[in-house]
């Protein structure tokens, strides 16, 4: 029995050692005929996929420092991918830098418009202001400043201020020509306040030089003209003394006068809207 049994072993391996690779051969046999046939768009996704797998591949090779082969194919991949890129970035860029915003130029006759729109209204402002003027300010007022030292000293500036706001300048010494009216016009009956100022320089010596400033408040009744007065000097000496006695003085003052009258039968205020 033991030599019967050895001699089964004996047959059966062989028997099994040739069955085994027969049937391994057929099952890597079958994948081969099953893949070898893709359809035309199949290959060419795989291609694409292969492709782009490589090119990783080789940028991993380039950068690891790897071997020749893996280094080409890497290579090849990277320039394909790289000069698409900026093909895209360049047509977005041209087309943005090349379109430019409609209505950049001004509409010009709706400027115009305007402008005559704004105009007007001003004209209507002023119209009213005068009316509210003529309602409001029912007192006139008239203002003289003139200079009573001409003979030694010379006007180099003079002005007035009416409640803080000037409504005479002078720079060619014109008060000491004449005592003419400087100012005229209408204010609200109530106190103001009428500010004089004069430069003046010596005729001798024109380096001696003054300056005058003086400062009143004055009260305007309704119905009323209200005439004020001024007159600037200095009786001093010391343009002409210092030449020959090195000594002299400044005699420097404004004096001012006021008074109300009733106005001139042409020169009366219009009475406010209402009353007769």
């Amino acid at each position: 029995m033991a030599s019967y049994s050895r001699v089964a072993w004996i047959v059966l391996v062989p028997a099994l050692a040739l069955a085994g690779p027969k049937d391994h051969k057929k099952k890597k046999a079958a994948p081969p005929v099953e893949d070898d046939a893709p359809k035309p768009d199949e290959k060419k996704d795989t291609g694409g996929a292969e492709g782009a797998n490589r090119s990783l591949l080789g940028t991993g090779t380039v950068g690891g420092g790897a071997g020749g082969a893996g280094g080409g194919g890497g290579a090849g991949g990277g320039a394909g991918s790289g000069s698409a890129a900026p093909t895209a970035s360049a047509g977005s860029g041209s087309g943005s830098d090349t379109e430019k915003p409609a209505g950049n130029e001004p509409d010009v006759d709706a400027l115009r418009q305007e402008y005559l729109s704004l105009r007007d209204e001003l004209f209507k402002s002023r119209a009213r202001a005068n009316a509210v003027a003529s309602a409001l300010y029912s007192t006139r007022i008239q203002i003289k400043f003139t200079w009573g030292s001409t003979r030694f000293y010379g006007v180099s500036k003079a002005s007035v201020r009416l409640d803080g706001a000037t409504v005479y300048e002078d720079t060619s010494g014109a008060i000491g020509g004449d005592d003419g009216v400087r100012f005229d016009g209408y204010v609200a009956p109530g106190r103001h306040l009428v500010t004089f100022h004069v430069d003046a320089a010596g005729k001798d010596d024109d380096s001696f030089t003054s300056s005058t400033e003086s400062q009143v408040v004055v009260k305007a009744i309704a119905q009323k003209d209200l005439l004020v007065a001024a007159k600037g000097h200095d009786s001093g000496d010391i343009a002409y003394e210092w030449k020959r006695k090195e000594r002299g003085s400044y005699g420097l003052g404004i004096d001012v006068s006021v008074k109300t009258q009733k106005p001139a039968a042409g020169d009366a205020a219009p009475p406010p809207k209402g009353k007769k």
